[in-house]
């Protein structure tokens, strides 16, 4: 028998598309779409005002399965974390953030990664594939079966735009008020600094985005991201400002991860402030979460807020973000999965 259609991705139009190709029509699939993407159904079995003959062309054809979960953990500070295997027994790492007003879900895009940042556990596993649309819909519905969900960002194992068409399948059920109806406030896409056409569609989604800078000069940059060989700091940051302009949001986020003797001296954070005068923008300073094998070390607490005063005093928005989930290698950098 083939492989079964995955129909978790697909917006209306595609999953329209598939049902015709196995004998189905339109309101088939305008019947199906809700009881997949609001009543989060899990068996066609259920669909009860769907004809019986039809749900078991579904059954026979189709599959709203979600992945099997390998492992889950429970970190000291509320954060959970699963290991989840698809059908071709890939797997993927994807973490639950519960906070005082809000419940985050970080997901993942790829299956490994081909960036090969010095500080990302993740870039230590090499890539695999991309993961398709239902499989990035089918970490959100694994924690939406057990929490209320809030907040979704992508900066789980891979790079987003590497993978545009799956996200942005995604990101159009994510925001579809007939689907899940997330803001577009509440959802973040995280890039390496891929800068082309994709992130220009990005922006027509009007979500928020975060790019991962983690450095003030492209000498300290090119050390630790491979990536800024081809889209250096002067590129990325002209993409930055365009993107806010075009998506309408307040302001870009940049990621910095401070890393002992590498880039978090008083005159790289002066350096830092110089960058990013006149782009509306806030950096979210993060301590650098250490894995097995890595050489690399983070810098000190008051390190960390010695560069925070010299960015504020500069106007520029800044915050030391809190680390969640470290203890169970769940935090910014730590993702990876063992296995394919």
């Amino acid at each position: 028998m083939s492989e079964k259609i995955e129909l978790l991705g697909l917006p209306l139009e595609k999953l329209k598309s598939v049902f015709a190709e196995i004998g189905l029509t339109s309101l088939d699939a305008k019947r199906v779409f809700p009881w997949i993407h609001v009543k989060l159904a899990d068996s066609f079995e259920v669909m009860t005002d769907v004809p019986q003959k039809v749900r078991d062309i579904l059954k026979q054809r189709c599959s709203i399965a979600r992945p099997r979960c390998i492992t889950e953990q429970k970190s000291t500070d509320g954060t959970r974390k699963a290991l989840l295997e698809f059908s071709d027994n890939c797997r993927v790492e994807t973490v639950f953030i519960p906070d005082e007003n809000r419940n985050t879900v970080c997901v993942s895009s790829q299956v490994g990664c081909a960036m090969g940042c010095k500080f990302c556990h993740t870039g230590t596993q090499s890539f695999t594939r991309n993961l398709t649309s239902s499989e990035i819909l089918a970490q959100i519905f694994f924690w939406k079966d057990k929490f209320p969900i809030t907040n979704l960002v992508f900066m789980g194992m891979g790079e987003p735009l590497l993978n545009y068409e799956n996200l942005f399948d995604a990101l159009s059920l994510l925001l579809s008020e007939k689907a899940h109806n997330f803001s577009r406030n509440k959802i973040t896409v995280s890039t390496c600094g891929i800068i082309d056409n994709a992130i220009d569609e990005l922006a027509k989604f009007g979500v928020k985005l975060a790019i991962s800078l983690h450095a003030p000069n492209d000498e300290i940059r090119n050390s630790i991201m491979p990536i800024n060989r081809k889209y250096n700091i002067k590129t990325v940051l002209e993409a930055a400002k365009n993107y806010q302009i075009k998506s309408n949001t307040t302001h870009v986020t940049f990621e910095y991860l401070l890393l002992k003797n590498v880039n978090d001296s008083d005159e790289n954070a002066r350096e830092l402030a110089s960058l990013l005068r006149g782009i509306p923008s806030r950096v979210n300073l993060i301590t650098f979460n250490s894995w097995p094998e890595s050489k690399l070390q983070g810098s000190s607490k008051e390190t960390a807020h010695r560069f925070l005063r010299i960015l504020l005093a500069k106007d520029i928005r800044a915050i030391v973000r809190k680390s969640r989930g470290d203890d169970i290698l769940a935090a910014c950098g730590q993702l990876k999965s063992k296995i394919c």
